[in-house]
């Protein structure tokens, strides 16, 4: 049994009052169970009782009895009250007390909504009619031209990728080997100072972060070599910075200066989007796209700017034409 149930049953077996309190019985519970659970057994429970007995300043024999007669745990609850405009059938009106029609009489499944008359693979009427898409192509000027079953689609150019749902690639740019830690440093820094971010930065892309030398470490080490009051380092902070991270590696000096020197600056990454089938291989474009069709930006008597809409021809004062 938990607190909460312990509490609860004291509660509804009343043996809560002036001398017993609510905060009696956490206490209670808690002396009661072991240093680290969070039950009590039914051992424990009786001892419980017992305490409760001595706290009431009455027999033990009585606080049993009084849990005893307990038929188990009261559950309340809100009883709703009568609404009578609801309750009461005889105040109802209009189609609740003279009837009227209704919306679940007739079958209106999904069985009977549904158009199971003749149509092709592409959902065309067999019977003639004709489709919605060939009304607005009709319209427009374009003609649907249906390959046939054996006629294969033109083969995609050279050089696209194929689309897919896979992940887009990630590309990175590298830079060159540089000739000195300054030169690393303020490539970096792009100044003479260098943050804690653009610190990390470095370690991660020279790879010498790992799991003896963390990205908390690296944290730390910054920390403890720059100035109390500052957020950034010199280069001789720098420097001592990558003494502190090679010696937390078990690596030389020399050895991570070779690894920061290789990368030479640093590496942005980014996500690279692969290739979209229907967006890049314009062969697969259909209607206006491909067949071309009415311009709103000119070349095809389109309207430049709003100075085509207006009638700038003269009028009098009603607008009425001269």
């Amino acid at each position: 049994m938990d607190g909460k149930g312990f509490a609860k049953l004291a509660k509804d077996t009343k043996l809560i009052d002036k001398k017993l309190t609510a905060t009696d019985v956490d206490l209670t519970f808690n002396k009661i169970k072991e240093r680290t659970a969070r039950r009590i057994t039914f051992d424990q429970f009786l001892t419980g009782l017992e305490q409760f007995a001595a706290k009431k300043q009455v027999d033990v024999g009585a606080v049993q009895s009084s849990v005893a007669a307990s038929q188990g745990p009261i559950l309340r609850g809100t009883a709703a009250k009568n609404v009578r405009l609801h309750d009461d059938t005889s105040t109802y009106t209009g189609v609740y007390a003279q009837g009227g029609p209704s919306n679940v009489d007739e079958d209106t499944s999904l069985n009977n909504l549904l158009d199971r008359s003749d149509a092709d693979v592409r959902g065309v009427k067999t019977g003639g009619a004709a489709s919605v898409a060939a009304v607005t192509h009709g319209v427009a000027g374009i003609h649907l031209v249906e390959e046939s079953k054996g006629t294969a689609r033109p083969a995609a150019k050279k050089g696209k990728k194929k689309a897919g749902g896979a992940a887009a690639s990630e590309s990175a740019a590298q830079s060159a080997p540089a000739s000195s830690l300054e030169q690393v440093f303020t490539t970096y820094a792009a100044g003479r100072e260098m943050d804690g971010k653009t610190f990390a930065k470095l370690c991660k892309d020279c790879k010498l972060i790992n799991k003896v030398c963390t990205n908390t470490d690296i944290d730390l080490i910054f920390a403890r070599n720059k100035e109390r009051t500052a957020r950034k380092i010199t280069y001789q902070q720098f420097v001592a910075c990558v003494t502190d991270v090679a010696k937390k590696r078990g690596e030389t000096f020399e050895a991570d200066s070779e690894k920061i020197l290789a990368k030479g600056g640093p590496v942005f990454s980014g996500t690279q989007a692969e290739a979209v089938r229907f967006h890049d291989d314009k062969d697969q474009y259909t209607g206006v796209y491909a067949h071309g069709g009415p311009s709103t930006v000119g070349g095809t008597g389109g309207i430049r700017d709003i100075s085509e809409l207006c009638d700038r021809t003269g009028a009098d004062v009603r607008g009425v034409k001269h």
